[in-house]
């Protein structure tokens, strides 16, 4: 039986280590963190993008008329791929 303030770290390649438990309560950055009060992180959220589009309606004297373009390509994850195309995706 293992004491309940030390906890096993198994690390691949590397010997067990038996350590005390860290009290994440105590941590001088806990106030940082959800559980210190702050809000939740949301992971992968634009949280710098800018972007702003301004249309007056008023089109400039030296304005460049562009051709429409048409693709017929779709973007896939990988996870979309894999089911699509099975495994044999090649790897990075």
């Amino acid at each position: 039986m293992l004491d309940n303030s030390y906890a096993l770290l198994f690390i691949r390649g590397e010997r067990p280590v038996m350590d005390l438990k860290y009290d994440i309560m105590k941590h001088p950055n806990v106030h940082l963190t959800e559980d210190g009060g702050q809000p939740p992180y949301l992971h992968g959220e634009a949280t710098a993008a800018v972007g702003t589009f301004v249309f007056s309606g008023s089109i400039p004297d030296n304005a460049v008329e562009l051709e429409e373009v048409i693709t017929s390509y779709e973007l896939l994850s990988e996870a979309e791929a894999e089911v699509i195309y099975g495994e044999d995706l090649p790897k990075e």
